[in-house]
């Protein structure tokens, strides 16, 4: 700023008062801060060095207002963008009628959240799918659940799919990796050959596309795609959901003490969970 004058009336005080407390703090440290030229005043090294502390010293400040202020109704909620369109958005209204003050942060990712070196600062708590074996998070399982294999119309044509064994020749669609792939072959008495011809997919929405417009053959939680599977845009060539110990986990990073917003959202998705989508569809 250069200026004590537009310092002063920054700061809606006196130009004296200004010239006082920098002299006054020059006494106290018994080092100049300032040095006159025909510009203004500049900072001598010492002055320097002191701004640059004193700015993150009031940047961690700020900070923790924030997020101090953020935490009084806000919660960081680290989803799976299918999970959160397929099951979490028509409860929303719900949760947000019960709790009108909550403030809810979606923070999305691709399966990633239990695997990331500071979980705690991406979010408060989470959803992630798995086997839930991640021993730095608090873990509970959300229901069980039961795989189906599709494929489009088309494709079944195409590839004929009549037992277990046929799957061999088709093309596995997956993210991640091929470890749920690996599971379904194991429980249908098969191993998984490592010259399966297999292709790996940037997130669950673009593998359902994929699979619909008749790609290859992919492995789905049955009731995410009911509604494909009703409208006949996707095949379930062995008309039968396989058991899987895969399935949606609500995770806490250890270490963390959850603020009271995010205590209530993980009770409210807990009450819900106790009743799986698939149980839903079925009664209705």
């Amino acid at each position: 700023m250069r200026n004590v004058t537009r310092a002063a009336k920054l700061l809606n005080t006196s130009q004296s008062a200004v010239s006082y407390h920098i002299k006054k703090l020059e006494t106290d440290l018994s080092v100049a801060l300032f040095r006159r030229t025909a510009s203004g005043l500049e900072l001598t090294e010492e002055g320097a060095l002191l701004s640059a502390h004193v700015e993150r010293g009031l940047g961690a400040i700020r900070a923790g207002v924030d997020q101090i202020t953020a935490r009084a109704g806000s919660v960081k909620v680290a989803l799976l963008p299918m999970f959160a369109s397929r099951w979490l958005s028509s409860r929303l209204g719900s949760l947000l009628e019960t709790n009108p003050a909550l403030r809810l942060s979606i923070q999305n990712h691709n399966n990633s959240y239990a695997k990331m070196n500071d979980p705690e600062a991406f979010a408060d708590l989470g959803i992630q799918w798995g086997r839930g074996d991640w021993e730095n998070f608090h873990v509970t399982r959300l229901w069980p659940e039961k795989l189906v294999v599709v494929c489009s119309p088309a494709y079944l044509r195409a590839h004929p799919i009549a037992a277990p064994a046929d799957i061999e020749r088709c093309t596995l669609l997956h993210v991640d990796n091929k470890t749920m792939w690996a599971e379904w072959f194991t429980r249908n008495d098969m191993k998984l050959s490592a010259s399966q011809s297999q292709m790996m997919l940037e997130d669950r929405h673009f593998q359902l596309s994929s699979t619909i417009n008749g790609l290859d053959v992919s492995l789905f939680a049955s009731w995410l795609v009911q509604s494909e599977l009703q409208s006949r845009d996707l095949i379930d060539p062995f008309h039968r959901a396989f058991d899987a110990d895969f399935a949606y986990h609500l995770i806490v990073p250890k270490g963390t003490e959850l603020p009271e917003p995010a205590k209530r959202f993980k009770d409210w998705m807990l009450g819900l969970s106790c009743v799986s989508p698939g149980a839903a569809l079925a009664s209705g």
